[in-house]
């Protein structure tokens, strides 16, 4: 292949990627999510599994095991809030490398607002992968039509 070839298909792959929705090149499914429910001493545990928008059935679901934990169609879902917490490493930095003392760790939450079928209101948090949270929000906005609200610690 000539360097002139290379470069036509370079620029016709990058020009169908940028007109491409983002809804057709994600699948809505991403793996590395943890449900956050909370338990009864105020404390809360996270249920590994997979995020799943699933645009055909119009719905969003949590997987854990290949089944769904969680259920929620789209239109019932009233809101979407993205919140990224920020904690030190403080013990990192003494135990291993003081460089790890100026570090912060992240943790990416999505918390989707919604009704049930009695119309009560009540959420779920969703605690995402950084490999993966830009990706989820933009396929959440896209195939619910909600904004995600965002709300980020420094």
């Amino acid at each position: 292949m000539t360097a002139c070839m290379r470069r036509m298909v370079a620029g016709t792959l990058a020009a169908t990627l940028a007109w491409t929705p983002v809804s057709l090149l994600a699948d809505g499914r991403f793996a590395k999510a943890n449900l956050v429910v909370p338990k009864d001493d105020g404390k809360a545990q996270e249920l590994e599994g997979a995020l799943v928008s699933d645009s055909r059935a119009k719905q969003l679901r949590f997987e854990t095991g290949g089944r769904a934990t969680v259920e929620i169609p789209y239109d019932r879902v009233k809101g979407l809030l993205y919140e990224r917490a920020a904690k030190p490493r403080y013990g990192m930095g003494l135990l291993l490398a003081w460089p790890l003392l100026f570090t912060k760790s992240k943790k990416h939450f999505v918390t989707v607002q919604y009704t049930d079928a009695s119309g009560a209101g009540k959420f779920e948090i969703i605690r995402l992968d950084k490999g993966n949270v830009t990706m989820a929000l933009a396929t959440l906005e896209a195939d619910m039509g909600i904004k995600v609200e965002r709300s980020e610690e420094k």
